[in-house]
C-alpha cells in the first residue's frame, strides 16, 4: 500500500510558486487560460486542456501526469521557434504573437546558467513544479512600494495624462471619456473595471495610489499597466503632436 506521506510531495509551497508563474506567463502575453488549447487544437499538437492549465494555476493538481509537462514544453518551444503554421484565425494569431516563451536566466544557478537564454523543455517544467528549478525573473516576489512611491507614481501619471489631454486639444472630461471607452474596449482588458474608477481619482488629483493598489498594477516586466493603457491611448489618437513618455 501506498504511503500518504506520497502527497506531501512535492510540496503546496512548490507548486503554488508553479502556479503563479504559469498565471504571470499568461499574464504577460495577455493570454486567458484556454489559449494552449486553442492553440493546439488548430495547429495539430498535443496542447494542456484549459481545465488542467486553470488547476494548475490554482495548485489544485497534486501529481499531473508527465504528459502535462511535456505539452507544456512544446508549447514553449514553438513560441521560441515563432511556429505559428496552422492556426488561420487571425485574432488568435494576433494573441499568440504577443506571448514569449520562458526562457532560463541570469539569476540561475552555475549550472542552470550555461543554458542561459534557451527555452524550458519539459524536464524544466517538472524541475520548477517539483521546487528545483527557480522561477523566472520576472515571475519572482517582489517587494511592495512604499508610500512615497506611490505617491510619486500618482503624481507623475496624472501630470501626463493632463499634457497628452492638452496636447490633442481635449478637456479633462472629454479626455478621460476618451481614455475610459478606449481601455474597455481592449481586448484583452489592461485594467479591470475597479482599476479603473481608482484610475479616475488618480489622473483628476483626488486621490494617490496606496502601496497595495500600486504593487497590483505592476506587470511582470515591471511595467505599471495604467502607464502601457495610456501609451495605446496615445497612439489611438488623430492627433499625432501628442508624443510618448
Amino acid at each position: 500500500m501506498a504511503s500518504p506521506d506520497h502527497a506531501l510531495y512535492p510540496s503546496q509551497e512548490s507548486r503554488l510558486i508553479f502556479g503563479r508563474t504559469l498565471t504571470l506567463w499568461l499574464e504577460r502575453g495577455g493570454w486567458s487560460h484556454d489559449i494552449p488549447l486553442r492553440w493546439g487544437k488548430a495547429a495539430g499538437f498535443p496542447a494542456v486542456a484549459d481545465s488542467t492549465f486553470n488547476k494548475l494555476q490554482r495548485s489544485k493538481i497534486e501529481q499531473p501526469y508527465p504528459i502535462t509537462f511535456i505539452q507544456l514544453g512544446l508549447l514553449n518551444a514553438r513560441l521560441a521557434d515563432q511556429d505559428f503554421s496552422g492556426v488561420e484565425d487571425p485574432a488568435l494569431l494576433a494573441r499568440l504573437a504577443k506571448q514569449r516563451p520562458i526562457l532560463h536566466g541570469d539569476s540561475e544557478s552555475p549550472r542552470g546558467q550555461s543554458r542561459r537564454g534557451e527555452p524550458w523543455i519539459a524536464t524544466d517544467f517538472f524541475s520548477h513544479f517539483i521546487g528545483e528549478q527557480a522561477a523566472p525573473d520576472w515571475a519572482r516576489e517582489r517587494s511592495a512600494p512604499t508610500l512615497e512611491q506611490a505617491v510619486t507614481a500618482s503624481t507623475a501619471i496624472a501630470e501626463r495624462f493632463r499634457g497628452q489631454a492638452t496636447a490633442a486639444g481635449l478637456t479633462m472630461l472629454e479626455a478621460w471619456r476618451q481614455f475610459a471607452a478606449h481601455v474597455i474596449s481592449q481586448s484583452p482588458r489592461r485594467l479591470s473595471a475597479e482599476e479603473v474608477e481608482v484610475l479616475r481619482s488618480v489622473l483628476s488629483g483626488w486621490d494617490t495610489w496606496t502601496p497595495e493598489q500600486l504593487h497590483s498594477l505592476i506587470d511582470p516586466d515591471d511595467q505599471l499597466r495604467p502607464e502601457l493603457a495610456l501609451d495605446d491611448w496615445t497612439a489611438s489618437l488623430p492627433d499625432k503632436s501628442v508624443t510618448q513618455p
